[in-house]
């Protein structure tokens, strides 16, 4: 696969990395000059373009936003080359409607609070003390949330975004 990821910055260059061990292809950018400084050294296999609006145009088939808020919009989705979103820059949807204009284009979008949801679970499991395993296996379970969602978008006929909302008021509620 290719992968675009917009921001190499604390998880960007993370994952750039994990999808590089994994065989995939990467293009990149980012708007410091450290950053893409730090690709060329240590990634120099990964394509690097000047900015975020060439990456979504280019060929490439999952885009992972990791970079700041908004960047699928009016202008991006358009655009948008990819078959899947799945990036870990909080609050991607410019606003609300853009992740029906995503499943009206073909797009499987991952939502960002679920993708980025490790995070939360470390933090959380600070709470406790932090026991890397403990954590790192509730981080396990993203995949079969992630995998709930997508059969629920696909039962109800929204858009995966619409069914991640559902399931979180729904697992609230149930507290």
């Amino acid at each position: 696969r290719r992968v675009g990821v917009t921001g190499l910055g604390k998880v960007g260059k993370y994952l750039v990395g994990h999808l590089l061990d994994d065989g995939a292809e990467v293009v990149a950018s980012d708007v410091n000059p450290r950053a893409l400084e730090w690709a060329r050294t240590n990634h120099p296999q990964v394509t690097l373009v000047d900015d975020a609006d060439l990456l979504v145009a280019s060929d490439i088939d999952v885009y992972a936003p990791c970079a700041l808020g908004g960047a699928l919009n009016d202008e991006t989705v358009p655009a948008l080359r990819a078959k899947v979103v799945a990036g870990a820059a909080n609050n991607q949807l410019a606003h609300a409607g853009i992740e029906k204009l995503l499943a009206d284009r073909g797009i499987l979008y991952a939502p960002d609070y679920v993708v980025n949801a490790g995070g939360v679970i470390q933090v959380a499991d600070e709470i406790e003390g932090f026991n890397f395993e403990r954590a790192k296996l509730r981080a396990t379970r993203i995949y079969d949330t992630t995998r709930e969602i997508l059969e629920l978008a696909d039962a109800e006929g929204v858009p995966p975004a619409v069914a991640a909302d559902r399931l979180a008021e729904r697992r609230m509620a149930e507290v």
